[in-house]
């Protein structure tokens, strides 16, 4: 075979979205030559549906990413053109950054810092089929249907809804293909299934979009952006950071336009619900819960008045706007009329007609922590492959996958990220270990340690695993350190600067916060709810230099003490439990004092730890206590076998 390969890599990508140029980057970061393969060069880094990065618990991701060296942040920084800190009022802990970014910027801001890693080598290509080794199973490559093999000691694949993606709109039009204008991949989901592979069905879909010229302003709701006070990347302090031509960072901003969905809208909709691909029975796959179709928001909210609309910009070299609240997968007929009802846009011209669309994922409970298929030795997936949905999932995937490709092609132990350590960590703990039956989407309340996970301090959690792994690179580590001192030096100055209360007084009558009778240090006065250390160390003129991340993080930190002193207790009983590992082999059939339900999701899953046994779903305390007891046991009787003399 070695003489038909066209170039061998140690890792190969399949797939060039978010998941895929995560998955390349990470990999080409620990020097593996990476080959990453995409059916055209000009979608790498595309953003299929909604060109907007992070949210609730999502834009704690993208910074958790960008803290292990990944491009999404950055690219996002490069391509932000409306800007939202989301939760301000339920107060820093929970904060979530959310970014509009212009869609042609992103793609090619993505592109670019690809080519920054000269290990990495993009290749135009449909994957036909993986090369596997008959003897071993595990992988040796992949051929495209144009009939180039490239061999691979490992190979990610991400291949969002491409696997033998159906598109609907309405009823009646069915189009093949893995996204608009694109086609499915057929061979190699057919390949997997035929390995042993099991397989099922999900749905997703996106609203239409309309020319920002046909739409009447005047009577919608402006939303501007708060883009002054935020960077997703921590590359930019203190470092030579990019910029536009313009001479910042960021992109000239522009606004969002809010409108709504009103009774005529629904009754439309529900006279034709039947036309629908979902309702009208095209489509018989599970859905995202929470990003419903319209349908599903007329069909089972109907006492709702009227639905929340966003217009959202695409970028600035166009005008088209995506009507974010209303995926739909009506006909585009009838989408249009519904739009016409809509305040602002009775006039509206639509470019493109929302659509759903149904592809084939594979149970990730086939996976191992790792991410890496149980059965094919050097295969890994990651994304919407594995049953999630959303750009920040897929890209937290594509890192640990392309990561722990390149450590097992470098004779490496895999990286585990814990639930205590990232939201990544819960991830991927939740998908190899609960299984998925709907679209995974990350939210706050699947994590135990919200208040210490932050989307602040990402980088002070993770920059020593990243670090460890080999994932900086140059200066990046002096720019890494210099970003933590800062937040050291704020906490410093809290704990040493004493203010005044006639400096302290303005700020602590605008905040309905009692007045201090002598001078008094910043650490007292921060820790009251509702008074910010920014001001305070303005008004005490100090810290006036410091970046605002790191005085917010240690904000928090002197606010929240105890609760963070609980989550990390917590936490190190979680690592303890992380320690005490179970063997692959373990006979949990047979383990009595374990309940029928738990030994039978130990059998399915079979944890490597008691920390990932724990996290699954029917297995109690008392489970895991009785399941020690087992272990122990079964070890002092396997160290009892005497070996046969020959």
């Amino acid at each position: 075979m070695a003489q038909q390969l066209e170039a061998s890599f140690d890792v190969l990508v399949v797939g060039a979205g978010h998941a895929g140029t995560e998955a390349a980057v990470a990999a080409a970061r620990l020097g593996a030559r990476v080959g990453l393969v995409t059916s055209a060069l000009e979608t790498i880094g595309q953003m299929s549906c909604n060109p907007a990065i992070g949210g609730v618990a999502k834009g704690t991701v993208v910074r958790e990413v960008d803290a292990l060296g990944g491009i999404m942040g950055r690219a996002t920084d490069l391509a932000m053109l409306q800007f939202r800190m989301l939760n301000r009022s339920k107060g820093a802990a929970v904060w979530a950054p959310r970014a509009q970014c212009d869609r042609g910027l992103y793609r090619r801001a993505v592109r670019r810092l690809l080519e920054e890693h000269p290990s990495l080598s993009t290749i135009q290509g449909t994957v036909a089929r993986l090369l596997l080794d008959e003897g071993s199973g595990g992988v040796l490559g992949l051929e495209t249907l144009e009939g180039r093999r490239f061999g691979a000691k490992a190979v990610v694949i991400t291949t969002g809804t491409f696997l033998r993606g159906r598109i609907h709109i309405g009823t009646e039009t069915r189009i093949a293909g893995g996204r608009a204008g694109e086609g499915s991949a057929v061979h190699l989901a057919e390949q997997l299934e035929r390995a042993g592979l099991t397989v099922a069905r999900f749905k997703t879909g996106t609203p239409p979009r309309i020319d920002g010229r046909s739409v009447a302003y005047s009577g919608l709701e402006e939303q501007l952006s708060e883009v002054d006070a935020f960077d997703y990347s921590w590359s930019h302090f203190w470092g030579t950071p990019r910029r536009h031509q313009s001479g910042t960072r960021h992109p000239e901003q522009l606004p969002c336009w809010i409108s709504f969905l009103g009774e005529p809208g629904k009754a439309i909709i529900s006279d034709n619900i039947g036309k629908s691909a979902m309702y009208g029975g095209a489509i018989g796959a599970q859905g995202p819960r929470y990003c419903p179709s319209v349908e599903d928001k007329i069909v089972k909210f109907p006492a709702a008045e009227r639905h929340q609309i966003f217009l959202e910009p695409e970028g600035h070299d166009t005008a088209e706007l995506y009507v974010n609240g209303m995926s739909t997968s009506l006909p585009a007929e009838v989408q249009l009329d519904v739009l016409r009802t809509i305040p602002g846009l009775e006039q509206v011209r639509m470019t493109r007609a929302g659509y759903a669309i149904e592809y084939d994922y594979f149970p990730p409970t086939q996976l191992d922590p790792a991410l890496q298929v149980r059965a094919i030795r050097g295969l890994y997936f990651a994304g919407q492959i594995n049953g999630t949905t959303g750009y920040e999932e897929a890209a937290g995937q594509g890192l640990v996958a392309g990561l722990n490709a390149a450590r097992q092609v470098q004779d490496r132990p895999p990286i585990v990220l814990g639930r205590e350590t990232s939201y990544i960590g819960v991830l991927v703990d939740d998908l190899v270990h609960r299984g998925v039956d709907e679209p995974y989407r990350l939210f706050t309340s699947r994590s135990e340690f919200r208040l210490t996970v932050r989307q602040d301090n990402a980088l002070r959690r993770l920059s020593a695993i990243a670090a460890d792994a080999g994932l900086y690179r140059g200066d990046e580590q002096v720019m890494v350190d210099r970003r933590l001192a800062a937040e050291d030096e704020a906490l410093r100055l809290a704990e040493q600067v004493s203010i005044s209360p006639a400096a302290a007084s303005p700020l602590l009558q605008a905040t309905q916060s009692s007045a201090i009778p002598h001078r008094m240090k910043v650490v007292e006065l921060a820790r009251r709810q509702g008074v910010d250390l920014r001001a305070l160390f303005a008004a005490a003129d100090v810290g006036q230099e410091l970046p605002l991340d790191a005085v917010v993080t240690a904000d928090l930190q002197i606010k929240y003490a105890g609760y963070f002193e609980r989550e990390r207790l917590a936490a190190e009983k979680m690592k303890r439990m992380g320690g005490f590992s179970l063997e692959e082999s373990l006979p949990y059939a047979g383990m009595r004092s374990v309940s029928f339900e738990a030994r039978q999701k130990l059998e399915r899953v079979r944890p490597r730890t008691l920390a990932q046994a724990a996290s699954i779903p029917g297995v109690s305390p008392s489970d895991l206590q009785n399941l020690v007891l087992e272990v122990e046991r079964w070890r002092r009787v396997a160290a009892t076998v005497v070996e046969p003399s020959s």
